[in-house]
């Protein structure tokens, strides 16, 4: 039986954060509430613009019972003395050594002890083993007191990502905590309501009822402002940024990532870390804002993010990227004009379509076939800056949870870069320190009633204090660096990001930039580029042939039996791209059962007639990726055989063929094409026309059609021995796609399955159609009502 009772708090926003101070001065929360829990504090502060996933402030009462990850004592290295670089291409894929654990610690009314250690090899499955911790209350709520709660720090990306890092924290340190939350105090901003829930009907109960009935009628807000100034410092120069600026364009030039999203960090000495945040929230509201503290680590996260990671709420599953900034201005139209001037840049846009298509990939993983969508394009101004945000949704997978969905999400691509695994080992390298809580989550999470919300930790001040009552804090703020960047003006959007915490943190501003009112619009059509865009959100295909579910096939599974007459059965090669699972969930809604196999790592040594026989695939994609054909040894072999006539099925017909983006260039090097950088430069997130000549691959297809381009190479012909069926319509220069004379074989430069190629599901659609081609003859199956 739940314990709650209510007040009506209309004008509570400004107001919450004061009664969380006047809680903690009254003994039932943090350091004077030992007879009630543990001296932890948690407040997760929803403010600004209400949506549904920024609506609730939540105060967590007095935990008995947390779970704590801290860093393994086993020091790690890289499993060869010279692992190479991802900024280079090369990067260590052995993943993990050691389990994910977590300690299950108990409040004895004097300190925390430690009941159980529960070990997971991966994040998700360390996180459902705590599950059974949690009361049993049939409750569908949002809200239900026995959840989780907590903070995941961004080094637990160990156990999500299978690169192998060189900068782990220090043995013991920190990197995950979750409350089980017995009580919670809620703000239901949209009914104006504040609430007590509690499992228990005790004196913290009747104690905190009293307490706020007393708050209610003699309530005031505070103005806090910093008094004098303090030092700090920046771990780089302004020109050693620049420096890392150019030198990430460079590794993009060269093909072996799209984006990567760089952290500075400022530091410095502090008073105490609740001041700072007290003023943060009042200088700066956002949406999903937080604070925790962890006394018996000296350890205190203050946070007023924009952005959120992941909201659950059931089978529905939803992540915001942010992605594309500009400053405000005090004045209106200049304001308004910085607006359309994020809107109109090539460069923000692209980097945001980046981070759309790569937010649908991770969804993808853990979500149902055909229920992926961008849903939502829009500007959200916040008191610093103009941000581009966009909404993506999926439904859950039966066979997947919660905790799943973290897996997948977790990091947030908007705060690593794309393809997500290379440059989050790229970033390891680049930053050379571990980040701590920036670009974690801070938020709630409960199995039972399959609700949850996890921000995306940005806009984020960590402290930790010594001995000795002292507190060093640090703030960690850049941006998504991109082909088109600019060094200058990179070093420029780190400090205007960074300018609330370090006015809030040592009263000093690196950035005169004002602060101004938040507000939510819509992205409007001022140019062709952002109308097709916006276009092809609204007319996103909806077909969905067959409800089949991706495989992934691994090396020990029995052999597959053989396809039925009209059936299809894809195998994917997967090389560590960003989109691949969106290519996955657009072959399965065309009704094809897909099957995947990894490009690099362990299967890349798999003998190639060995995979077909154990498959027997009816078709076979070559999938895009970072660097170059050569960093994905099995997608080479597929290429060079198919070439030579040599990926045949059980009856001795060749199976058909499909190269996108690395596949493609790996078919062009199979014959001996040069793939060189692309003349007209690095293109990523890019909505361009490509120049289609008659074939069957584009039937259905107008012969100038938009795609979206995510390339820094190109093949360069050097024989006849492919036909060239598309080029850009821009310089009629570029190769967009091939095919092989007389075998089943094609291969395309742009991507198909993005959200910015309305017209690319109809090529895989006629790829997937296609059975054989014996003698240069295309046996095609009827297309079965596909246009609807």
């Amino acid at each position: 039986m739940i314990s709650s009772r209510q007040w009506s708090l209309d004008d509570g926003d400004a107001f919450v954060p004061c009664l969380f101070e006047y809680l903690r001065e009254s003994g039932l929360i943090g350091s004077l509430a030992s007879e009630f829990g543990g001296p932890d504090e948690l407040m997760l502060i929803s403010d600004g613009p209400i949506t549904n996933d920024s609506n609730l402030t939540l105060i967590a009462g007095p935990p008995t019972m947390r779970c704590t990850a801290t860093q393994p004592s086993r020091a790690r290295q890289p499993s060869s003395k010279n692992p190479g670089s991802a900024l280079e291409g090369i990067f260590d894929l052995t993943g993990a050594e050691t389990t994910c654990d977590w300690q299950v610690e108990e409040w004895d009314g004097e300190g925390w002890h430690t009941r159980v250690t529960i070990k997971g090899e991966d994040l998700a499955s360390s996180l459902r083993a705590l599950s059974p911790l949690l009361p049993d209350i049939d409750n569908t709520e949002l809200i239900v007191p026995g959840g989780f709660a907590g903070l995941l720090t961004y080094d637990l990306v160990q156990w999500t990502e299978p690169a192998r890092f060189r900068n782990l924290p220090e043995p013991s340190t920190l990197l995950g905590i979750l409350f089980r939350v017995d009580r919670w105090i809620v703000h239901n901003r949209s009914e104006g309501i504040l609430s007590i829930l509690s499992l228990y009907s005790d004196e913290w109960f009747n104690n905190c009822s009293e307490v706020i009935d007393k708050w209610l009628k003699n309530r005031s807000t505070a103005i806090f402002s910093v008094t004098g100034q303090s030092s700090f410092d920046s771990t780089i120069s302004d020109v050693e940024h620049c420096e890392i600026v150019d030198k990430v364009r460079s590794a993009i030039k060269d093909g072996d990532f799209y984006q990567l999203n760089y952290g500075r960090v400022w530091s410095g000495g502090i008073s105490e870390p609740w001041s700072v945040f007290k003023r943060l929230i009042s200088s700066n509201p956002a949406p999903y804002s937080g604070w925790i503290s962890i006394p018996d680590h000296n350890y205190a996260v203050a946070s007023v993010s924009p952005e959120l990671l992941l909201s659950i709420r059931g089978d529905e599953l939803s992540t915001r990227p942010i992605k594309g900034t500009r400053p405000r201005a005090r004045k209106r139209d200049r304001d308004e004009a910085l607006k359309r001037e994020l809107v109109a840049s090539r460069k923000e846009v692209s980097e945001h379509m980046m981070l759309v298509d790569l937010e649908r990939n991770d969804l993808g993983k853990v979500c149902r076939v055909g229920s992926v969508k961008w849903h939502d394009w829009r500007i959200e101004s916040h008191p610093n800056v103009h941000h581009l945000v966009s909404d993506v949704r999926g439904r859950l997978r039966e066979d997947f949870d919660g905790w799943d969905a973290v897996q997948a999400l977790f990091p947030g691509g908007s705060i690593t870069g794309c393809p997500k695994t290379v440059t989050i080992a790229a970033i390891d390298e680049l930053e050379a320190t571990p980040r701590h809580a920036w670009t974690g989550s801070l938020g709630f999470h409960d199995p039972r009633n399959g609700v949850a919300c996890w921000n995306i930790l940005i806009r984020t001040l960590e402290a930790k204090g010594d001995e000795f009552g002292r507190w060093h804090a640090k703030v960690q703020a850049g941006g998504g660096l991109v082909y088109d960047s600019i060094s200058i003006q990179e070093v420029e959007e780190a400090k205007w990001k960074a300018q609330a915490l370090l006015d809030a943190a040592w009263g000093v501003s690196e950035s005169d930039i004002p602060k101004e009112e938040m507000s939510i619009e819509s992205v409007p059509a001022i140019d062709e580029r952002t109308e097709s865009l916006l276009q092809s959100l609204k007319l996103q295909p909806q077909i969905c042939i067959s409800p089949a579910e991706p495989i992934r096939w691994m090396p020990n599974d029995s052999a597959f039996p053989s396809t039925k007459a009209d059936e299809r059965r894809l195998l994917f090669v997967d090389n560590l791209d960003s989109f691949s699972w969106n290519i996955v969930h657009a072959a399965a809604q065309l009704g094809a059962e897909v099957v995947v196999v990894e490009g690099r790592g362990e299967l890349a040594t798999e003998d190639v007639n060995h995979i077909i026989q154990s498959i027997k695939p009816t078709h076979i994609i070559l999938g895009p990726g970072p660097g170059r054909p050569s960093y994905s040894p099995l997608t080479q072999l597929f290429a060079e055989k198919a070439i030579k006539g040599n990926i045949t099925n059980e009856v001795g017909e060749n199976i058909p063929l499909l190269g996108i983006c690395l596949g493609h260039q790996a078919l062009g090097e199979a014959v001996g094409w040069e793939l060189i950088p692309a003349p007209l430069g690095a293109v990523h997130g890019v909505l361009d026309d490509i120049q289609m000549e008659e074939n069957s691959i584009f039937s259905r297809i107008p012969n100038v059609t938009k795609m979206m381009r995510y390339h820094s190479l190109i093949l360069n012909p050097t024989n006849q021995d492919l036909d060239i069926i598309a080029t850009d319509a821009q310089s009629q220069s570029l190769v967009m796609a091939l095919s092989h004379p007389e075998l089943p074989i094609w291969g395309v430069q742009f991507h198909p399955e993005s959200c910015g190629s309305p017209e690319g599901w109809k090529l895989l659609d006629n790829f997937l159609l296609k059975s054989s081609r014996i003698a240069g003859q295309s046996v095609e199956v009827p297309l079965l009502g596909r246009e609807g």
